[in-house]
């Protein structure tokens, strides 16, 4: 009979560790929920609000009689849209400085700005980063100028 309680004891206290280890995998489970869930909802929210633009322009090149590129960039849409970046690359994809960028800030609806860079014997194209709300709401062309502004190339920024 003492062994028959001995048995007894012992299931009773392995059933209660047991319990206290399901009940601990709850609680984390619990925890983890609390911590996942707002971070999902968080997540979807995010997504809807603002979208990046990041467009680009094929690489343009007018010959050695080229002097300047020209990106520019206009608002279609009906909201502003605010630049991230603009910038110009040549060829060897390095970036070069801008001799001119009016597209900093915002741009308001049905606005044009334009960013240029002084060009040598080689192709470049232009890159174009902003907070696009309205997907299409940004057109634009890169050109390879004259000294004159007459175009020897274009490519449109997509």
């Amino acid at each position: 009979m003492h062994g028959d309680l001995l048995a007894s004891e012992l299931r009773w206290v392995r059933n209660d560790q047991l319990t206290m280890e399901v009940n601990n995998m709850f609680r984390g489970r619990k925890a983890m929920r609390r911590l996942i869930l707002p971070g999902i909802v968080f997540a979807c929210g995010m997504a809807g609000t603002v979208q990046a633009a990041n467009l680009g322009s094929d690489p343009v090149y007018g010959g050695p009689s080229q002097d300047h590129v020209a990106c520019q960039v206009a608002n279609v849409g009906n909201t502003s849209i605010t630049f991230v970046r603009t910038v110009i690359f040549a060829q060897n994809r390095t970036s070069v400085p801008l001799t001119f960028n009016n597209c900093t800030g915002s741009l308001a609806p049905n606005r044009i700005c334009t960013f240029q860079a002084a060009a040598s014997n080689q192709a470049y194209a232009c890159k174009v980063i902003t907070n696009e709300v309205e997907n299409g709401s940004i057109r634009g062309t890169m050109d390879a100028l004259t000294s004159s502004n007459d175009t020897l190339s274009e490519a449109q920024i997509h």
